[in-house]
């Protein structure tokens, strides 16, 4: 069983659909149970497989995390932060994903169980092995960090799970670039961004859902070559050189 946090969301509900659709048994947490059931009314033998839990996640404590993640194998977390109408989060959110991370991986009790979450490539491997950044875009870091709560936040979520270590639970931060809308295509991990911030390419939402729920199940035995790791997760352009497998080994990737 897997625990989905965030399904409601653009991507979490993607997650939701994939699973169900391999009939693996899914637990969500929701504020709204008839959201999540529209969002997957198409979905065979939903009463068996889907369990709703109708929460706040903002107002759980470590042992309402121990509950939820009670019998599950795996947790995708694709929390993100709501913004009211001036573009600002609420006093509850604006350490949403970090406290999220926090408390789901300190109520896992097995080393074997997996964590997997939904970052961005704005977001830095606390590994120190990313590239090094452009002047100007420490800077734009710099004031993101500062200015908008939910990058910091992702920041903070980032560094607890790098400073876990491997004797807690095992975990996979994915950083999709820039995302838009779209259906399910071919896509490549890549063990760190190729370019910057920015131009640096695009990845589907639904993608970015189809690269966790391969990693939930393991399929390709791909959780073995990015367990402890924070990969980049890129649309393969059409008829575009990263479409043929012959990238240099050290970049690791992994073509769907």
């Amino acid at each position: 069983k897997t625990l989905v946090l965030g399904a409601t969301g653009a991507t979490g509900k993607h997650v939701v659909r994939m699973l169900l659709e391999r009939g693996h048994k899914v637990r969500v947490v929701v504020r709204s149970k008839e959201r999540m059931l529209k969002l997957v009314e198409e979905q065979q033998n939903i009463e068996s497989n889907l369990e709703m839990i109708e929460s706040d996640l903002t107002s759980l404590n470590g042992k309402a995390y121990e509950k939820l993640v009670e019998g599950c194998d795996a947790i995708v977390s694709c929390l993100g932060h709501t913004l009211n109408g001036r573009g600002l989060c609420g006093l509850n959110d604006r350490r949403l994903v970090t406290n999220a991370v926090k408390l789901a991986t300190a109520a896992v009790k097995s080393t074997k169980n997996k964590f997997i979450l939904m970052k961005s490539n704005g977001v830095a491997n606390p590994n120190g092995q990313d590239d090094p950044r452009a002047v100007w875009e420490r800077g734009v870091v710099f004031l993101l960090r500062y200015l908008i709560t939910p990058h910091a936040d992702n920041e903070q979520a980032a560094k607890h799970l790098h400073n876990l270590g491997k004797d807690v639970v095992e975990w996979c931060a994915l950083r999709p670039n820039d995302l838009i809308d779209g259906e399910v295509s071919k896509y490549t991990f890549l063990s760190k961004p190729k370019k910057g911030m920015f131009g640096a390419g695009q990845t589907t939402r639904a993608n970015v859902a189809a690269a966790m729920v391969q990693l939930c199940l393991d399929e390709d035995n791909l959780w073995q070559t990015w367990k402890f790791k924070m990969p980049v997760v890129e649309n393969i352009a059409e008829g575009s050189s990263e479409a043929k497998e012959d990238e240099d080994e050290d970049e690791q990737e992994h073509a769907v």
